[in-house]
């Protein structure tokens, strides 16, 4: 019997202790709990998993139970021929870990191969195809004659090329494993007959690709959402809308407008900011209590006012609002500022090189410590 259990792996001889590696000492210990009730079948499995796929134990006696093989010869080819693809090694343990099944693939030359052939030739490059697959290995799972190629060909007519389709599948790679030829017909047909032109479908599906994973029925809802606050269906703030409502949870964008009328703005506020600049819904809470808190409390900015130019919530507090706002009122109480800017807005929003050249380098003589005050090196302070 004890030779038995030492043939089956579940007793080592204590002379061959010093020959278990630390990985096979965790299987080990593993294997005698009743966490791997069928040590004796999948031992070589999970041994495999983590030496050959770089598993961790728990995750390799997880995967163990989804599939068994005795020998390393059908699980080295699948490994072999992602590693030809440019699979690392983090890439395969990615994988593995999302979908054990794939070291069993019946024949991987004739049903992995030819769909990593195939994103290779669109333009795909291995790096992006292998970091992008093993995230989303459910694409590998789709009939690349069914599902794959005739959703790249619609894709190329409507972005009227194949670096667009690739565009998609770099940004969006979840659409190749979940949406259908026919679906996409389906959701384009839509946007079109409500109006949407197809230059704004195109930088729709180009900015943001998780549109075609969206039922018609959900899109109905946020293009209606759009059209009742006031956007034009042809211009780009429409797409910049729908990007916030198709990433963002209901709740969250109704906590995101409870925020800012707790700072002041009020429902008129709110709506110019989102038509002005969708993408302000983006900015976390703590930061936009911060920014307002700044700009109303310490600047004397009112909030209405800063509704008209929400961009400002965008950018850094401490490495752009305070820093600039600092610079305007030491030019201020020397008389220089309205020389120089006709506003704080437009100083706040002017590009890094035009705000060094309009209101630090031509001022360096009249006040010389101006460059280390912008940089945060002066004792004075916001």
């Amino acid at each position: 019997m004890f030779a038995f259990l030492c043939r089956r792996g579940l007793i080592v001889p204590p002379k061959h202790f010093n020959l278990l590696s630390h990985q096979n000492a965790v299987l080990f210990r593993l294997c005698t709990s009743s966490v791997c009730e069928n040590a004796p079948e999948n031992s070589f499995t999970v041994s495999y998993l983590i030496n050959s796929c770089g598993l961790s134990s728990s995750d390799a006696v997880s995967a163990s139970n989804k599939l068994f093989f005795k020998s390393p010869e059908k699980p080295d080819a699948v490994l072999n021929l992602l590693r030809e693809f440019g699979f690392t090694d983090a890439n395969i343990t990615t994988l593995v870990t999302r979908w054990p099944n794939v070291l069993t693939a019946r024949c991987p030359n004739k049903t992995l191969l030819p769909k990593l052939q195939f994103f290779q030739s669109i333009g795909v490059p291995l790096p992006v195809l292998s970091n992008k697959l093993s995230v989303f290995p459910f694409i590998l799972k789709r009939s690349l004659e069914n599902s794959i190629t005739p959703l790249y060909k619609d894709l190329r007519k409507l972005l009227g090329s194949k670096e667009g389709a690739v565009h998609v599948f770099k940004q969006s790679p979840g659409t190749f494993g979940r949406c259908c030829s026919t679906g996409i017909s389906s959701s384009i047909s839509f946007l079109k007959e409500r109006g949407v032109s197809q230059s704004t479908i195109v930088s729709l599906v180009i900015h943001q690709p998780v549109v075609l994973d969206f039922k018609k029925e959900r899109l109905c809802v946020y293009v209606d959402r759009a059209v009742e606050m006031g956007f034009d269906l042809s211009a780009s703030s429409f797409v910049r809308a729908m990007g916030v409502f198709l990433s963002m949870k209901d709740s969250t964008l109704k906590r995101k407008m409870e925020v800012y009328r707790s700072c002041g703005w009020s429902e008129s506020d709110i709506r110019v900011a989102f038509l002005r600049h969708p993408v302000c819904m983006y900015t976390s809470e703590e930061k936009i209590m911060a920014c307002m808190g700044f700009l109303v409390d310490e600047i004397g900015c009112e909030p209405g006012a800063i509704a008209q130019c929400p961009a400002l919530l965008m950018y850094s507090l401490d490495k752009r609002l305070k820093p600039r706002c600092l610079v305007a009122r030491v030019l201020d109480e020397k008389g220089l500022l309205k020389k120089t800017i006709p506003g704080m807005y437009t100083l706040l929003k002017l590009s890094e090189k035009l705000f060094l050249r309009r209101c630090i380098d031509k001022y360096k003589k009249d006040v010389p410590e101006l460059p280390e005050i912008y940089r945060g090196k002066s004792s004075l302070g916001l």
